[in-house]
């Protein structure tokens, strides 16, 4: 396996570092993972696993910062900088992240691709899929996709949830979208209001995952998917079970067309201790 720390430019020219591995022998097949929420492309220990079971089945595996990285990160923009990270971002501008990744592999001749997130990654690569059609984008990896609004209200306390819900569309009405508001969700304790406002509560541009409308709940964004996806996720991942598990299960066998859902038992969101079984379902899967 090759490793090689990458720069990559999104459409609005904002640099994201990453590392791409690849097999010894190169092919033009690769694999694009997109991190979670205030994540990045090192942290999440399973990201090892993955890149040496894609490099041995003869993948490329590129993971890189997109602009949610961390909380709070100044990013370069050319020769200057911008402030963004999770605590900052706006959802619709994943598509720019993402396909300047695409772009990135295109042009240094990758001509296959399985799309991947993790978490809020996964409504990402959902919603680019959606928006782009991409033709060259063969199969997408859910990895632990999250109800985004319902998991908030499972993590905080009503008095909580009220407080930042009124806080949001206060200060957004203000025009103080990037005032930080309390959000015990992110361990920082902070979100800007705008970003909350827009893409964590319900019926936002992201709530296309709504495990919260039960077995008979429909998402057209989901049921637009026309290529075959992959579902991992752990039996006591909290942040995905934000309803029984045969309920997520049945959600998305009936809006994902061909949606294959694979679980790992005692397996959480991060797939702590449970790499190897992770890297096995990955192997047999793709």
């Amino acid at each position: 396996m090759i490793q090689n720390l990458v720069r990559i430019n999104s459409i609005d020219n904002i640099e994201m570092v990453g590392m791409l591995y690849e097999p010894e022998e190169k092919n033009n097949k690769i694999v694009i993972h997109v991190h979670g929420l205030c994540g990045n492309f090192y942290e999440n220990r399973f990201l090892d696993m993955l890149a040496k079971t894609y490099t041995n089945k003869g993948y490329s595996f590129l993971t890189f910062n997109n602009r949610g990285t961390n909380f709070v990160s100044e990013l370069l923009k050319g020769n200057n900088f911008a402030v963004i990270g999770g605590c900052y971002e706006k959802f619709t501008d994943c598509l720019l992240d993402i396909e300047g990744a695409i772009n990135y592999s295109k042009n240094i001749g990758y001509t296959e691709i399985i799309l991947e997130g993790h978490s809020y990654g996964c409504n990402k690569v959902v919603y680019y899929y959606n928006k782009k059609n991409d033709e060259s984008i063969e199969k997408i990896v859910l990895l632990a996709p999250c109800d985004i609004p319902q998991e908030c209200i499972k993590f905080l306390s009503k008095e909580e949830y009220e407080i930042a819900r009124k806080e949001a569309i206060r200060l957004v009405n203000e025009g103080k979208e990037n005032e930080l508001i309390d959000f015990s969700v992110n361990a920082n304790g902070v979100i800007a209001a705008g970003t909350y406002f827009n893409d964590f509560l319900p019926n936002g541009e992201n709530d296309f995952i709504r495990y919260v409308d039960g077995v008979n709940g429909k998402s057209n964004v989901l049921n637009d998917i026309d290529i075959p996806v992959l579902v991992v996720f752990g039996d006591i991942d909290e942040c995905v079970l934000t309803q029984d598990i045969e309920i997520v299960k049945a959600y998305l066998k009936n809006n994902i067309k061909e949606c294959d859902i694979q679980i790992i038992n005692g397996a959480d969101h991060s797939y702590t201790d449970k790499y190897e079984e992770l890297g096995k379902i990955i192997e047999k899967n793709i």
